[in-house]
């Protein structure tokens, strides 16, 4: 997990400072990194909007989750269980 935490931050890095690029140095805005647990925006229960204990990519949506749906989605059936969601490697 540290190692896809770590690929997707340099991806948000890189991704900033090509955006940074095109737009000049008045624009900038770092992305801040939010953690899939313990954001207010980002809890299951909140994103749940149908209370169905599953979420569909158009609930992750109303987080910040629509960057990383992909990874936390880990037997890829297009929707993020409750275990999904909360999975931390070790």
């Amino acid at each position: 997990m540290k190692t896809q935490k770590t690929a997707l931050f340099l991806a948000l890095a890189l991704a900033s400072g090509v955006a940074l690029a095109e737009r000049g140095a008045a624009d900038l805005q770092i992305p801040l990194a939010t953690s899939t647990g313990t954001s207010d925006q980002n809890s299951f229960e909140k994103l749940d909007l149908d209370n169905d204990s599953r979420l569909s990519h158009d609930e992750a949506e109303a987080g910040t989750l629509p960057r990383i749906f992909l990874f936390m989605d880990r037997n890829h059936d297009g929707v993020l269980s409750r275990q999904e969601f909360n999975y931390r490697e070790r």
